[in-house]
């Protein structure tokens, strides 16, 4: 029985142990920049398709969004949004502007549709992560729409 456990443990060992490396591989290593060259992608994105698509608001949940800020180096950022379309015809936008001259970062949250189809009349509620990026070295705040959704220090 002894002879099991400990083969069970050594296999164990052997299929865990690459999974624990402590360091990232080096081509994901942080560099020193403080605003990132290209912000990670969400599926938010605005699409070709959205110029034959008729634009509209969005409800959102102010209270109920925020920032959630990962404790890495440099650190990562995420925007929490949660709110409504219009209808389950909505597609969420989200146009994702790196930190300007003052660190501000901006997001205009918005959804498209085809206005030539029918759809049902309820309310679509959504909940997106938005990846920000890494920054290091600064104050940064973060605006959607206008409105001041959080600020981080990184």
């Amino acid at each position: 029985m002894k002879e099991v456990n400990l083969l069970l443990t050594i296999t164990l060992l052997i299929v865990a142990l690459p999974g624990c490396s402590l360091l990232p591989p080096p081509s994901t290593m942080p560099t020193s920049t403080s605003v990132p060259k290209t912000l990670p992608v969400s599926g938010y994105e605005p699409q070709p398709d959205d110029a034959n698509l008729k634009r509209d608001n969005v409800i959102l949940d102010e209270e109920n969004s925020s920032l959630v800020i990962m404790e890495s180096f440099p650190i990562q950022v995420s925007a929490i949004l949660n709110g409504n379309l219009s209808d389950p015809c909505h597609h969420l936008r989200v146009l994702v502007t790196p930190a300007n001259p003052q660190s501000q970062i901006n997001l205009e949250v918005y959804s498209v549709f085809d206005s030539s189809l029918a759809c049902i009349t309820v309310i679509e509620p959504f909940t997106a992560a938005i990846p920000l990026g890494s920054y290091s070295g600064g104050h940064y705040s973060v605006y959607v729409n206008g409105q001041l959704l959080g600020e981080f220090d990184a």
